[in-house]
């Protein structure tokens, strides 16, 4: 995949099946700070991830900001 400039999006992220499961784990974080950890481990800037990806980056807007500690 690569973005509308034609720069591609990482090195990691270079197969449907790499990417299908690079929107799951996003999809499916918990926290920000989850994607942060998604977003360093595949080597994308959150820059490059708002541009390439801006369904996920709106769906990422709304997850907390940490995980949610028992009282």
């Amino acid at each position: 995949m690569t973005f509308m400039d034609g720069q591609g999006i990482g090195d990691y992220l270079n197969s449907s099946r790499e990417l299908s499961a690079f929107a799951w784990d996003i999809r499916t974080a918990e926290s920000k700070p989850e994607v942060a950890e998604i977003l360093e481990r595949v080597d994308l800037s959150e820059e490059d991830f708002n541009e390439g990806f801006p369904d996920l980056a709106k769906m990422v807007l709304e997850l907390p900001e940490g995980p949610d500690l028992p009282d």
